[in-house]
């Protein structure tokens, strides 16, 4: 019987973002993949004009960062310290002018679809679409998604950074497996899902953990 709190839609949809962005780590170009179109709320046309001279350094502010291209317009979006992390390695060998992802858009769609959980199927703009429903929960009675997604013009920069640290999952951690608690918790959540046993999961998070040095 399915517990209460996967019955609740965000909580569900909470995992489903979770398990894509672990399960992931099997692949570093498709976990960069992953962890941008959850960390910046890119789309498929931003992910494809990536270069590796659009990944900056942390600024004043602490945060890393992305330029993110689109229809002739750019836009600088924060990303977290994993995800950074995750594309100096993956970039370390490229040109400054080089493209991060070679990808196709059917080919991003399939690489989502691949982690995504049992009886799911997600894409770019599902995986997409799924981070900004957890995030619009957050918002209370301020919406900073056109603020992120670069839609709008942010009128105190520092309001956009304080949000993203403490409700994006990701900034704060909550989507990552370092922390002891949060993994004891997906264990459990990925257990009632899939019905596998606990060591047995533990074991497979623990070789996808092993597998990209972050």
């Amino acid at each position: 019987m399915q517990s209460e709190r996967l019955k609740d839609k965000l909580m569900r949809l909470d995992f489903d973002i979770h398990h894509i962005s672990v399960m992931s780590r099997k692949n570093i170009s498709h976990h960069a993949l992953v962890r941008l179109i959850i960390s910046t709320l890119a789309t498929v046309e931003e992910l494809e004009n990536l270069i590796k001279k659009d990944v900056r350094k942390k600024s004043s502010n602490g945060l890393h960062s992305v330029v993110l291209r689109r229809g002739g317009k750019s836009r600088i979006a924060y990303i977290d310290e994993l995800t950074y992390k995750v594309l100096m390695n993956l970039c370390e060998k490229k040109k400054n002018r080089e493209k991060i992802f070679s990808f196709t858009q059917e080919e991003m769609d399939s690489i989502v679809k691949i982690y995504s959980p049992p009886g799911k199927e997600y894409g770019v703009n599902t995986l997409r679409n799924a981070v900004i429903k957890i995030l619009k929960d957050c918002s209370f009675f301020d919406d900073y998604i056109p603020y992120i997604t670069g839609e709008l013009k942010a009128k105190n920069k520092e309001d956009i950074e304080k949000f993203l640290l403490d409700f994006h999952p990701m900034f704060s951690g909550m989507w990552d497996l370092e922390d002891e608690e949060v993994a004891t918790d997906f264990l459990e959540i990925y257990s009632e899902v899939t019905g596998e046993e606990l060591d047995k999961i533990s074991e497979k998070l623990e070789k996808l953990k092993q597998n990209i040095k972050i």
